[in-house]
C-alpha cells in the first residue's frame, strides 16, 4: 500500500507501501525510510506483492490513519479500507470480473446494469426513495454486481470481513461466513489477513449527500446518501467508490486507487477482534426483519441475467 511520507523522524511515521501498479499524482516520498519497532515492509509470498506486515494493534491504526490523513491534506482524497483473505493481481469491480479488458462486453454489461435499475424505478417500489445516483451503489452494497467496489470505513469491520471466508450458492444469491481457523500444520504456511487501502474522492460534488467525485474517482457514503431504512451500510460502515476514465465512465481496473496493503498474522488478526456481538454476521448483515430496505430488495429487486448475481440472502 502506498503512503506519502511526511516525517522525518522514520521511527515515528506509520508505514505503507505503493505497489507498482499505482500511478497517481502525488509528491515522491520516501517510503522505504519509514521504520517501525512493530511493523516491516515485506513481499508476500503468496502474491508477490509488498505489504506492510503489522504485529501490534497499536500500529494497525497508526497505519491506517497515516494515509487518511496524509492524502486528505494533500490530495483532497479518503482513504478506505477492504478486508481480504487473499490478494489479487487485480482490484476488479464485480461487473467485470472474468471479462478482462474486453472493450466490447465492459459497456455491455454497463448497459444491464443500468436497465435493471431503470426497471426498479419503473416499478416504483424498492428504491422510490433513494436517489437515482446512489442506487447502483447500494444495490452493490446488498449484492448485485456493478461497477462499484465495496469499502469500509472501520478497520474492525475490514478486519472481520480478512478473518472470514464468504461462501456462496446460486450467483451469490445465498451467501453465509465461515471464521477461518488458522492450521499452520496443515498448510504448512503461515496465514494472514490482509486490509487493502482504497483512496477515493472526498470532495463533494452534485448536491448529493454522501456523494463525492474528482476526476479520476468517484464515491459514496451510503451512511449519508441512502435512506436510514438501509441498516447494512451503517452496521458496516460502508462505503462503494469506483475509478472514472477521461469521459467519466466506470473502468475495470481499481488498481491505481490501491494505496497501500497492511498484512496481518491470521491468529493475531482473531485475537483482536475478540468476540464482541456486534462484529458478528448477524450484526453486520442485519436480517429482513431489521433493515426494511433489504426487505423491500428481496421482495422486489431479482436480476433475471447471469451477469448481475442477486440480491444476497444471508444465511446464518
Amino acid at each position: 500500500m502506498q503512503d506519502p511520507a511526511l516525517y522525518a523522524d522514520c521511527r515515528s511515521a506509520e508505514t505503507l507501501v505503493l505497489p507498482p501498479c499505482v500511478t497517481v499524482s502525488m509528491p515522491d516520498f520516501p517510503l522505504s525510510k519509514l521504520t517501525h519497532q512493530f511493523g516491516e515492509h515485506v513481499i508476500d509470498k503468496a502474491s508477490g506483492q509488498e505489504v506492510f506486515h503489522v504485529n501490534s494493534s497499536h500500529v494497525l491504526i497508526q497505519a491506517a490513519g497515516y494515509l487518511k490523513h496524509n492524502l486528505a491534506l494533500i490530495e483532497g482524497m479518503g482513504v478506505y479500507f477492504r478486508g481480504q483473505t487473499r490478494l489479487y493481481d487485480e482490484i476488479t469491480p464485480s461487473l467485470f470480473r472474468g471479462i478482462g479488458n474486453n472493450s466490447n462486453k465492459i459497456p455491455q454489461r454497463r448497459d444491464k446494469i443500468d436497465e435493471l435499475i431503470d426497471s426498479i424505478y419503473s416499478a416504483g417500489d424498492a428504491l422510490r426513495s433513494v436517489d437515482r445516483r446512489c442506487a447502483e451503489p447500494l444495490l452493490q452494497h446488498y449484492g448485485v454486481r456493478t461497477t462499484w467496489l465495496d469499502v469500509v470505513d472501520n478497520i474492525w469491520v475490514a478486519i472481520w470481513f480478512a478473518c472470514n471466508d464468504a461462501i456462496s450458492y446460486r450467483r451469490g444469491e445465498y451467501l453465509h461466513f465461515e471464521p477461518r481457523i488458522p492450521d499452520f500444520y496443515r498448510s504448512g504456511e503461515p496465514e494472514y489477513a490482509y486490509v487493502l487501502l482504497i483512496a477515493s474522492a472526498n470532495q463533494p460534488a452534485d448536491g448529493l449527500p454522501g456523494h463525492f467525485a474528482s476526476e479520476r474517482s468517484e464515491t459514496v457514503d451510503l451512511r449519508i446518501a441512502a435512506p436510514s431504512h438501509f441498516v447494512r451500510p451503517h452496521a458496516q460502515h460502508g462505503l462503494l467508490v469506483r475509478r472514472l476514465s477521461k469521459t467519466s465512465r466506470a473502468v475495470s481496473d481499481m488498481s491505481p486507487l490501491h494505496v497501500g496493503t497492511i498484512r496481518i498474522d491470521l491468529p493475531a488478526a482473531l485475537e483482536w477482534l475478540g468476540s464482541a456481538s456486534t462484529l458478528t454476521t448477524h450484526s453486520l448483515f442485519p436480517p429482513a426483519y431489521y433493515d426494511y430496505g433489504y426487505r423491500e430488495l428481496l421482495d422486489h429487486v431479482s436480476p433475471i441475467r447471469l451477469e448481475l448475481g442477486a440480491i444476497h440472502r444471508i444465511q446464518p
